[in-house]
């Protein structure tokens, strides 16, 4: 008896969303395309998996594999599915691998190399290619061609049934790990907008399953998983492109509805009527646009809609007649399309104000996106024309290869007139107040409002402060890394807006209830301090975080927590007039903040043994004239004998007799004592009756290097 080909179909894993998403429908397309009598098929989706504790790929792959297929959806996962597949070409050296999706189809090269793990490619729609490549594998006759022919699903009604119960390892923990279900009714866009990745796939015909099928569809997956508690999105590039087929399919639907929270799902909003709202609200649905733009002009250039000023008039009856009718929608706008300018960007943002902003209420959020550059999209495709013509830059075109991914796909100076960093600080200016305006203003009345709440406040949070001063740390950071900055400590001193969105988002990170009850003075000093200017170039995006930096890269230098600068400060009572001894003070951030807050007429010495440490803080804390910077030993005590109150940056295990000594009657000091992973921060106080030692509680610092 011929023994069963195993085909191995592998998800990754989504790179947002935390894994909380149920159901692989791609997979389980081709699942039902490949199974046979004599063709074993599993399933592995690596974020439900770590619903069992750790996962291992030796543990999930089998030896007798003959054929392992990899989902790579997107060009974010690259670089992990690369890493995947050499890493089973180790466990499995017999098996073939082959990789499949939107960025496979679009630069299959990328997985072609005499270096990459993948023996095949799938463009486009996998069922018959790899159909295709199951027989040939399985008559001795694998393909000399690489990249296997492109063989489109021309009718997806002839896709076999997705049999869910290859899934059935996940549904006792779906619940646990996951949220939102999904599934798919459709392929394929025939629109051609230039920034879509969707034409990478070739076909982008748009292929549905007959309405009764697709009912039939939303059932078996109910039936499987009991929909009751979650929300379901329906993947479809385009939901319902055919009136006659949205008609067949809401009118079955909810002749025939299940029981879920609430179906989310994307189409085009110049393609609905009154009637469609009507009967999704019916249908429990909720709608979500892709407008991309409220300027005309703009909408042109990108082919977003062949009659742009029509297309934003629709819209406006769209979501005007979603306001009458209680039924919740999503709107998508993209800012620094190429050939963008400051013009119409504020043309879009008056547009979705007055769409938004302009009833009583609206029951539509809106969320904001940066222009990204899609290998496989029109731009891409007629890239050095588009340059040409709106003078755009993309300064990292396979920024697929890199980290930051989700930075270097978004660094892209639109035109002649606008660049990375003006297009940044508009999208911020701009439509950061308008989703503010947009989520007090938003209401509706829907069992599931609390549901469409957190997506106004995620749209919200995309343009608080701390993003802001992500992107424009990353923009100094790969500026360095490509040659375009050479003295990039200088230009961050130099970037007042820097300066400004970094204040702004430790303003906000001192919100934080650790820092309630903490001096004025204190609180003001952790605002105004620029700690973005003591961190390495690599942490600028990071620097308003209350977390600790390397300073190097030893480990064995770090700049501490805000909190715990705020934590020893207060301890010590640090008021203007005092002065203050630094010990461990590394680039000079702690010192800083005393010299902020002891004033003019008080003084801070700070020490670090590290030679390059307190050369980069002399440089840093010139500007300064309270504080004065030496490379010392802290058990050097002759340069601090006398102190009132000393500050210690790093841990020792016991506190020196000779540091107790030194400090002047009444003084104070606070060190961290301990060892690497268990030290409480102490406060000394020396008394005339002696000396007080109070333990403020646990803390983890750097150990003692000068001992």
């Amino acid at each position: 008896m011929q023994d069963r080909f195993r085909v191995l179909l592998l998800w990754p894993g989504a790179l947002y969303g935390d894994g909380r998403v149920f159901g692989v429908p791609h997979l389980l397309s081709l699942a039902g395309a490949l199974r046979s009598p004599i063709v074993d098929v599993r399933i592995i989706d690596l974020d439900l998996e770590r619903a069992f504790g750790a996962v291992r790929l030796d543990q999930i792959v089998s030896s007798d594999d003959d054929l392992i297929g990899i989902s790579c959806y997107s060009s974010y996962d690259y670089l992990k599915t690369m890493l995947m597949g050499e890493t089973l070409r180790r466990f499995v050296p017999r098996a073939r691998l082959v990789v499949g999706g939107y960025h496979p189809s679009a630069r299959p090269e990328d997985f072609t190399g005499n270096d990459s793990p993948f023996d095949y490619v799938v463009i486009g729609d996998g069922e018959r290619p790899l159909r295709g490549l199951v027989d040939a594998l399985i008559r001795g006759k694998p393909p000399t061609q690489r990249v296997l022919p492109v063989e489109p699903v021309q009718r997806s009604d002839r896709i076999p049934d997705l049999d869910w119960s290859l899934l059935d390892r996940y549904r006792p923990v779906a619940r646990k790990v996951a949220s939102q279900a999904q599934l798919f009714l459709s392929r394929g866009c025939p629109y051609d907008c230039s920034f879509c990745m969707e034409r990478a796939k070739r076909c982008t015909a748009w292929r549905a399953y007959e309405p009764e099928r697709a009912v039939e569809e939303l059932h078996r997956l109910h039936a499987f998983l009991d929909l009751s508690s979650w929300t379901l999105f329906v993947t479809d590039a385009l939901f319902g492109c055919s009136k006659s087929w949205r008609r067949v399919f809401f009118e079955q639907f909810v002749r025939k509805p299940i029981p879920v929270r609430k179906i989310w799902l994307l189409t085009r909003a110049d393609l609905l009527e009154r009637e469609d709202l009507e009967w999704m609200r019916r249908a429990n649905i909720a709608p979500g646009f892709g407008i991309e733009s409220g300027d005309p002009s703009q909408l042109a250039r990108i082919q977003k809609a062949g009659s742009p000023q029509q297309f934003l008039d629709h819209f406006r009856q769209v979501a005007n007649w979603a306001r009458e009718l209680d039924l919740p929608f999503g709107a998508n706008v993209i800012v620094g399309h190429p050939g963008e300018t400051e013009e119409t960007l504020r043309a879009s943002h008056a547009y979705l104000e007055s769409v938004f902003l302009s009833g009583d209420r609206t029951t539509g959020f809106l969320s904001i996106d940066p222009f990204r550059f899609y290998p496989g999209s029109g731009i891409d495709q007629n890239l050095e024309s588009w340059k040409r013509l709106t003078g755009m830059t993309v300064h990292r075109p396979a920024w697929w290869h890199d980290g930051d991914q989700d930075y270097l796909s978004e660094w892209v100076d639109p035109s002649f007139e606008l660049d990375f960093r003006k297009t940044l600080r508009l999208r911020f200016e701009l439509f950061g107040p308008l989703l503010r305006k947009i989520a007090s203003h938003f209401s509706v009345r829907d069992p599931e409002e609390a549901y469409f709440f957190r997506s106004v406040e995620d749209a919200v949070d995309q343009h608080e402060p701390y993003r802001h001063l992500r992107a424009i740390g990353l923009w100094h950071l790969w500026n360095e890394l490509v040659g375009y900055e050479s003295d990039t400590r200088k230009r961050v001193v130099d970037d007042e807006e820097l300066a400004q969105v970094a204040r702004e988002a430790r303003r906000q990170t001192l919100r934080d209830r650790r820092f309630d009850g903490i001096a004025p003075a204190l609180h003001e000093a952790l605002v105004w301090v620029p700690r973005e200017r003591f961190v390495r170039v690599e942490d600028i995006d990071r620097s308003a975080q209350d977390r600790a930096f390397l300073l190097n890269e030893s480990g064995e230098a770090t700049l501490s927590a805000m909190h715990a600068y705020a934590m020893s400060f207060q301890a010590l009572a640090l008021k203007e007039g005092d002065t203050l001894v630094d010990l461990g003070g590394g680039t000079g951030y702690g010192a800083a903040i005393a010299a902020h807050v002891v004033g003019i007429h008080g003084a801070v010495l700070t020490m670090d043994v590290d030679e390059g440490l307190s050369a980069l803080a002399a440089n840093i804390l010139a500007q300064y004239g309270n504080i004065r910077v030496e490379c010392a030993n802290a058990h050097d005590v002759s340069r601090w004998k006398g102190a009132t109150k000393v500050s210690v940056g790093f841990a020792v295990k016991k506190i020196p007799d000779l540091w107790i000594e030194s400090l002047d009657p009444g003084g104070k000091m606070v060190v961290p004592v301990g060892e690497a992973r268990s030290q409480q921060l102490m406060l000394v106080e020396r008394k005339p009756g002696g000396v007080k030692m109070t333990s403020l509680g646990p803390v983890r610092y750097v150990l003692d290097r000068g001992d």
